[in-house]
C-alpha cells in the first residue's frame, strides 16, 4: 500500500491540477446546491492480510451534500457508512470480529468542460475516518480488547454524473479511500451508485 505521505503528495498535486484545469468555465448550471443518497460497494485492502482473512467485498451507504462553486467545480461533503467487515484469523477461524467504518470527507469535484448530459468528473478530498471493532465471543473469551480509532483520511477518484434534467442526476463514482496514522490499517476501493437532487 502507498505510504500516507506519498498519497498526500499525489492528492495535493491532483487537487492543484484540478483547479487549474477547470479554471475555464462552461455554461453555468442554474442549480447551486445538491443532496444525494446512494449504495456503495467496497473492495477492501486492509492490513494484516497475512494473518487475518478479511471479507473481500462489503456493502455500505453514501450520503452527500454539495455546492457548485463554478460551472465545473463543486465543493462536496460525503458521509460513508460501511456497517460490517468481517475478519477471522487464518490460523483459527473461530477467532475474529467485525469492523464498522465511518468517513466524513470534504472534497473538490471537477467536471470536464462538456455541455452534454453525461458529465465525467474527478474528485479529491480529505476528512475524518472512524472505525469500531466488535470482537466475536470466542475472541472476547480470551480477554482480548481493541480500542476504536479515529484519524484523518484521504480519497481520490472519478466518475460520471448523468443529468436527467436540471433537478435530478444519477451518479457513478469510484474512489480509493485511505486512512492515516491511527487508522492507516483501513484502505478500500469505494464504488458508489446514487441519485442527487439539485436545487
Amino acid at each position: 500500500m502507498l505510504k500516507f505521505n506519498n498519497r498526500l503528495f499525489i492528492t495535493i498535486f491532483l487537487l492543484i491540477g484540478c483547479i487549474v484545469f477547470f479554471a475555464n468555465s462552461v455554461k453555468a448550471e442554474e442549480k447551486k446546491f445538491y443532496v444525494g443518497l446512494g449504495a456503495s460497494h467496497q473492495g477492501n485492502n486492509y492490513d494484516f492480510e497475512d494473518v487475518v482473512d478479511w471479507d473481500e467485498g462489503t456493502w455500505g451507504i453514501n450520503a452527500k451534500f454539495g455546492y457548485r462553486l463554478t460551472p465545473v467545480v463543486s465543493f462536496q461533503f460525503d458521509v460513508d457508512w460501511i456497517p460490517e467487515v468481517e475478519g477471522v484469523l487464518k490460523s483459527d477461524p473461530s477467532l475474529g470480529g467485525e469492523v464498522a467504518v465511518y468517513t466524513g470527507i470534504f472534497s473538490l469535484k471537477g467536471y470536464f468542460p462538456t455541455s452534454k448530459p453525461v458529465k465525467p468528473f474527478i474528485i479529491v478530498g480529505a476528512g475524518i475516518m472512524h472505525y469500531d471493532i466488535e470482537l466475536n465471543s470466542g475472541t472476547q473469551s480470551l480477554g482480548a480488547a481493541v480500542d476504536d480509532k479515529t484519524d484523518l483520511c484521504l480519497k481520490i477518484g472519478g466518475g460520471l454524473d448523468v443529468f436527467i434534467n436540471q433537478s435530478f442526476s444519477i451518479g457513478l463514482e469510484g474512489n480509493y479511500t485511505a486512512g492515516n496514522d491511527k487508522v492507516d490499517a483501513i484502505e478500500f476501493w469505494n464504488f458508489i451508485l446514487g441519485a442527487a437532487y439539485h436545487f
